[in-house]
């Protein structure tokens, strides 16, 4: 939606309006004629008596906000603290091979004038715990890119990031990670001695991510707690949409998925919603998975080929008077069935600031 409907109250004027929204009476009175039916046209400098509501430009305000932050005279300032919980498994032939946790805090924060299009996104917190032991080392480098993406402010709309407003600082983030932090990593600096070209690769993919803004959007929005976010504010109009998803289990195969929404449960105080995902295997050259799998698991599974599939589900609640998000819940599973399973479990909740 380009506008917001401002309700008009005692004591406001189209100056204290225009001035509410860093616009001005003329823009003010311009765009809200654009919109308005006859009976509710602004001709004089004057509020009429009988108006309920004034039609706002809500781009133009947030081009202003968006400015703003970007020169430090404005924060987003209406935060919303969330605790979420990420636990990854990889089952072979139905047995346990791997297990990690990750815990994280999360203050979100926006500007009411122009609604959650525009949030900042603080991590405070990040835990991980990793079993086998021998894999600590791995999960700690991944620890410390996180912690690169720990301030993120954005827009979005339509379930996508349009822009990241401040991508500069976090790519100078980055140059320190590279020229400091890394030569304090025993992980980083025993594959930089074992395997150099998965160095190169991992600082070129770095490099990519912290210098393009559609790589780098497109690399959070994989986050599953940006992607729920994202999701969750996408609009009551959109019911149905399409992503593409990279492969855990092989590499260079990509996964389109169409996803339906549908209303699970509402009532008075809150709305539930439900997230499908189903694998779109039109799409897949299933004879490359088949070699894949023979190449990579079955000297390991022993068992041949079955079935390859996506599971995508997630569930979240909306606070109906405010619009936030309360709580959510994601169950994802790519597989080959029976024989490799990468499940993921993730819960979100609202807690207090």
């Amino acid at each position: 939606m380009i506008y917001i409907k401002h309700e008009i109250r005692k004591g406001d004027t189209l100056e204290s309006i225009a001035s509410q929204y860093e616009s001005n009476i003329e823009d003010l009175k311009n765009f809200h004629n654009s919109y308005c039916g006859a009976t509710g046209l602004i001709v004089t400098d004057r509020l009429p008596l009988h108006l309920g509501y004034i039609i706002i430009d809500k781009n133009s305000i947030k081009d202003k906000e968006i400015s703003n932050v970007r020169k430090g005279s404005s924060k987003l300032d209406i935060p919303t603290r969330y605790r979420c919980e990420q636990n990854n498994l990889v089952l072979i032939d139905g047995n346990p091979n791997f297990s990690g946790q990750t815990k994280t805090q999360y203050l979100l924060s926006h500007k009411k004038n122009i609604g959650l299009s525009l949030l900042n996104a603080l991590l405070e917190d990040y835990i991980s715990s990793v079993q086998p032991m021998g894999m600590e080392g791995a999960f700690e480098l991944i620890k410390q890119i996180e912690l690169i993406r720990d301030n993120i402010v954005f827009t979005h709309a339509d379930g996508k990031i349009e822009k990241i407003i401040n991508l500069k600082e976090l790519n100078n983030k980055w140059d320190i990670f590279l020229k400091e932090t890394s030569n304090n990593i025993p992980f980083y600096n025993e594959l930089k001695n074992k395997s150099p070209q998965v160095i190169k690769d991992f600082i070129d993919n770095g490099e990519k991510e912290f210098s393009d803004e559609n790589v780098f959007s497109e690399v959070i929005s994989k986050n599953l707690f940006y992607h729920i976010i994202l999701k969750a504010y996408m609009g009551k109009g959109i019911n149905e949409f399409s992503f593409i998803q990279q492969s855990q289990l092989f590499p260079n195969i990509t996964m389109n998925l169409n996803v339906v929404k549908s209303l699970v449960s509402n009532d008075e105080t809150t709305t539930t919603y439900r997230l499908v995902g189903t694998l779109d295997k039109s799409k897949l050259d299933e004879n490359e998975i088949m070699n894949l799998y023979e190449e990579l698991y079955q000297p390991i599974i022993k068992y041949s080929f079955t079935e390859f599939d996506y599971i995508y589900r997630i569930t979240y609640v909306i606070e109906n008077e405010s619009g936030l998000l309360i709580e959510s819940n994601a169950s994802i599973k790519e597989l080959v069935k029976n024989n490799y399973e990468v499940i993921t479990k993730f819960e979100l909740r609202r807690v207090a600031v």
